[in-house]
């Protein structure tokens, strides 16, 4: 007989580390995952239902793209990054309305990482939508998630004694013409 981890294993087997995956499979995303290149995640992903739902939530407030912080914390012993909540952010005005692109307001990010760090928690990620498609990452969502990152960075890796620095980048889908089901995707 399978153990529950083996079918979790096996089920998620499939993936690349760029694959769509619905919201009851990132829940519990295993640090023991294998990708089709044969790497493993170096931690596992935890979430907690009511932090999906604000993000999720909030991308469906807006048929244009909206962006938001996640706050919560890593335990090194454990190899696991816990997504504890969703800080819903404001946009910077865009040329495009938001249709295609989004920038965090700099006032919002720093209220919303007071917030996170007022509750005992860190900035352990960011959220945005693609309300018109596939929840891919663009150069742009690239490119933040790496000044991210390194912004908080060091919030992180005070609190660790390993230089990991898990941070995590979340693209909800929800009103693409291009997805196969109306499901929310992350």
């Amino acid at each position: 007989m399978e153990s529950a981890a083996t079918k979790e294993n096996s089920k998620l087997s499939n993936f690349t580390p760029n694959s769509d995956m619905k919201l009851k499979e990132l829940i519990n995303l295993s640090s023991e995952t294998q990708f089709d290149d044969n790497t493993t995640q170096p931690f596992a992903v935890k979430v907690c239902p009511d932090a999906a739902f604000v993000a999720d939530m909030h991308a469906h407030l807006s048929e244009s793209e909206i962006i938001g912080l996640l706050g919560g914390r890593y335990v090194s012993a454990e190899r696991c990054l816990y997504i504890q909540a969703a800080f819903p952010c404001k946009s910077t005005a865009r040329v495009d309305a938001g249709l295609t692109d989004v920038e965090m307001d700099p006032i919002s990010q720093i209220a919303a990482g007071n917030a996170i760090v007022n509750q005992g928690m860190t900035v352990v990620g960011w959220y945005h939508s693609h309300p018109r498609f596939q929840p891919d990452p663009s150069i742009t969502d690239i490119e933040n998630q790496s000044n991210y990152q390194n912004l908080f960075r060091s919030d992180i890796v005070k609190s660790e004694t390993n230089n990991l620095c898990p941070f995590v980048g979340l693209i909800i889908g929800t009103y693409g013409k291009k997805q196969d089901e109306r499901d929310t995707w992350f």
